[in-house]
């Protein structure tokens, strides 16, 4: 190609896939990474063609040329990027060194993928995430000579075709090879990898060889219908606005993007102008700016990030700025130019200022790196601590639901539990009287009364009982009738019986005994009255004529009234029983607590599962309005909310009031706790506590190098925090 040659059409094509990457890095266009490799084919294409102007290839010149191309400019940017960066106190860069050595080194797309970085993500988490293209071009850019050399040996060697098919099947070889791991790896793989990615630089170059040995003998025919290439570049312009990188035609839209390249580089050769229109000349403009432009446009993009002001005049600064530094730049560098010599100068001043910020920079990568095997430690953690509640939670109601049912069953087999007693009665004649029907009722009972007998006597009748191993669980006695015994003697009965439940029945003929039995039976829990006089009054058929001993009917209420005290007194003790129960269980419940979160918890965690070990944790690093509300309505759904939440979410994550609200309407029954490092303008009430911990904590003295996870001393006092409002 000679250089007096001007093929305007090649300027054209770089522009639109130029504005294509540039409003895709400005998400205004979802499609526009497909115009990478457009310039992918272009580079190489052109490379080529240089390569052929001299009939040896000499590696020095081919070097120096690409350094002064390629690297010069790079370099400048880096560190112009650097210095201008380290104007914004709010900018946290973690990776500065580390990154930038990979750019300087050429292998950005390596260490991108070594850190799983996402160029698809919304957020721009770098300035240089554009330079993985740039090294995948260096490293092209490094081989091509020999790869160049090896071809024109096969060319001299065979033929010319031989050197085209071989370059045309190794282009080949490779898009299949791009397609098929396309299948079976992730896309960032697949984005960043240069064996993936080399087939558009590879057919580029076939391009650029078959252009050279038969330019003039197959494409002129082929070439002169130009009204084809605007059909070429619709097509791309609709796949830059339709195909975004999750689109299942993405893979095949690179290809195609690849091979329309081509074929809009074969109609342009044939388009050379010499007489240029304005249009044509700004084309022209900017396609010789194009290269800084690339450059510089990420840099700029990362910065205004973090600059608040309107979306649309930040888009159109944005634009004016690339543009601009852009060109100043190309002019520094651009050994025609009048004004080099004034701007070479100042960018190299600059350049000089961004090396030394980048030299005194702290390389926090290991830290960073110990920190990320310790939250990916944790992630596994939680991962079992999340199952181990379901599964305890579900051992707690089943085990839960037997006791209650063993309770139950016991009551149902009550009456039957209660006739086998092992009962020791002891009392006067009034019991003597009722000893068959009692027998009756009490299968394994012990009845030992006697005419005339008081309460003084007692005691020694049950220790003697005692010594014969005969005193059973339950003792009824019924004395007082002929006489009752001091406070004394009645201690003296109840050490005897060794916290045995007794059952004592008062008498129908003195109410001072009655009150004297009351009184002591209100002092001791396992001395319980058994209300004779109440129950039998006024039943007069009870009785013979003196109002003491009993009639049959008399005996068999006497006994009825027996059974049913000590039934009921299991039975209210089995009802005690599932009471206390279940206010423990409840208890416990109520005591667990539901965390959701992300880093902030989930670089704690180890104090976490240590103090609040029975708790729900919810913890995720990508934590969002939308994942957070999903969680919490699967959670209502497996009913595994607690009455107490914590949410505690750092400043990686920042939620809206509206958004907050929501999130708390959402805990209608239970006690939510905020803790943020952004104040929320909640107020707490009843029912809501908001703790800021932008007031308690340091940025300089309880953060991390990254400004969001917590150092030591800061877990430190967020743990205080949480054991003051939640222990």
């Amino acid at each position: 190609m000679s250089s007096k040659k001007y093929y305007k059409n090649l300027d054209l094509i770089r522009v639109i896939a130029l504005f294509a990457i540039l409003l895709y890095h400005l998400k205004l266009l979802k499609g526009g990474f497909l115009a990478v490799p457009i310039f992918f084919v272009l580079s190489a294409y052109l490379s080529v063609k240089s390569l052929f102007k001299n009939d040896k290839v000499s590696l020095k010149e081919y070097y120096k040329k690409l350094f002064f191309r390629i690297y010069l400019p790079l370099i400048i940017v880096i560190f112009i990027s650097i210095g201008a960066i380290s104007f914004f106190s709010n900018i946290i860069w973690l990776n500065l060194k580390p990154e930038t050595n990979s750019v300087i080194l050429g292998l950005n797309n390596f260490w991108q993928l070594s850190i799983n970085l996402d160029y698809f993500k919304k957020q721009i988490s770098s300035p240089f995430m554009h330079m993985w293209y740039i090294s995948i071009l260096i490293q092209f850019d490094l081989i091509l000579p020999f790869l160049f050399i090896g071809l024109k040996k096969l060319k001299e060697k065979f033929n010319a075709l031989t050197s085209c098919i071989t370059i045309t099947s190794l282009s080949i070889i490779m898009t299949i090879y791009f397609y098929f791991m396309y299948q079976n790896v992730s896309i960032m793989n697949i984005y960043y990898n240069t064996f993936t990615r080399v087939f558009s630089l590879l057919f580029g170059a076939s391009l650029g060889f078959i252009h050279e040995y038969y330019n003039n003998k197959v494409y002129k025919s082929l070439n002169k219908n130009k009204n084809i290439s605007y059909i070429y570049l619709v097509i791309l312009v609709l796949l830059f606005v339709f195909v975004d990188y999750k689109s299942i035609f993405m893979p095949l839209s690179m290809i195609l993007t690849t091979l329309i390249t081509c074929r809009l580089i074969d109609y342009s050769i044939y388009m050379e102008s010499k007489n240029l229109s304005i249009f044509d000349k700004i084309i022209k403009f900017i396609s010789k700016i194009s290269y800084e432009v690339y450059l510089v446009q990420y840099p700029i993009i990362f910065i205004f990030q973090y600059i608040n002001i309107n979306r649309t005049i930040s888009i159109l600064l944005i634009i004016a700025l690339v543009f601009i530094v852009s060109f100043i730049i190309n002019i520094g560098l651009d050994k025609n130019s009048k004004l080099m010599k004034l701007i070479f100068p100042i960018l190299l001043l600059f350049t000089i200022y961004g090396f030394y910020i980048y030299f005194i920079t702290e390389d926090h990568t290991k830290e960073m790196n110990d920190l990320k095997l310790e939250l990916s430690k944790n992630e596994e953690i939680i991962k079992q601590k999340q199952e181990e509640y379901k599964n305890n939670l579900k051992k707690d109601e089943d085990d839960l639901f037997k006791v209650l049912a063993s309770i139950s069953d016991n009551e149902d087999n009550l009456k039957e539990y209660v006739s086998n007693l092992s009962i020791v009665g002891v009392g006067d004649s009034v019991m003597l009287g009722a000893i068959n029907n009692l027998y009756s009722a009490f299968k394994n009972g012990y009845f030992d009364a006697k005419i005339s007998r008081t309460a003084w006597v007692v005691n020694s009748i049950l220790i003697d009982l005692k010594n014969n191993n005969m005193l059973g669980d339950i003792i009824v006695l019924n004395l007082g009738a002929n006489g009752d015994c001091d406070e004394k003697c009645k201690n003296e009965i109840l050490e005897t019986c060794d916290n045995r439940e007794i059952f004592w029945l008062n008498t129908t003929n003195d109410i001072k005994i009655n009150e004297t039995l009351l009184n002591f039976s209100n002092n001791h829990d396992n001395v319980h009255l058994i209300d004779w006089k109440n129950i039998s009054n006024g039943h007069s058929e009870y009785f013979i004529s003196d109002g003491i001993h009993l009639t049959e009917k008399g005996k068999e209420a006497y006994t009825n009234t027996i059974y049913n005290e000590i039934y009921n007194f299991y039975l209210n003790k089995y009802e005690t029983e599932k009471e206390t129960i279940l206010n423990k269980y409840e208890e416990s419940i109520n005591n667990k607590i539901t965390f959701y979160g992300n880093d902030i918890l989930l670089n704690d965690f180890d104090y976490l599962k240590d103090n609040f070990s029975d708790s729900n944790f919810n913890i995720k690093k990508d934590y969002n309005y939308n994942t957070l509300i999903n969680d919490i309505k699967t959670s209502k759904e497996n009913n595994t909310i607690t009455k107490r939440v914590v949410i505690a979410l750092d400043n990686s994550i920042n939620l809206s009031l509206d958004e907050y609200k929501n999130i708390i309407e959402s805990f209608n029954d239970s006690k939510v706790y905020i803790i943020s490092f952004n104040d929320i303008k909640c107020e707490s009430n009843e029912n809501l506590t908001v703790i800021d911990l932008s007031s308690k904590l340091n940025y300089n003295e309880n953060f991390m190098p990254d400004k969001i996870h917590l150092n030591n001393l800061g877990n430190e006092i967020f743990n205080e925090l949480l054991i003051q409002y939640l222990k």
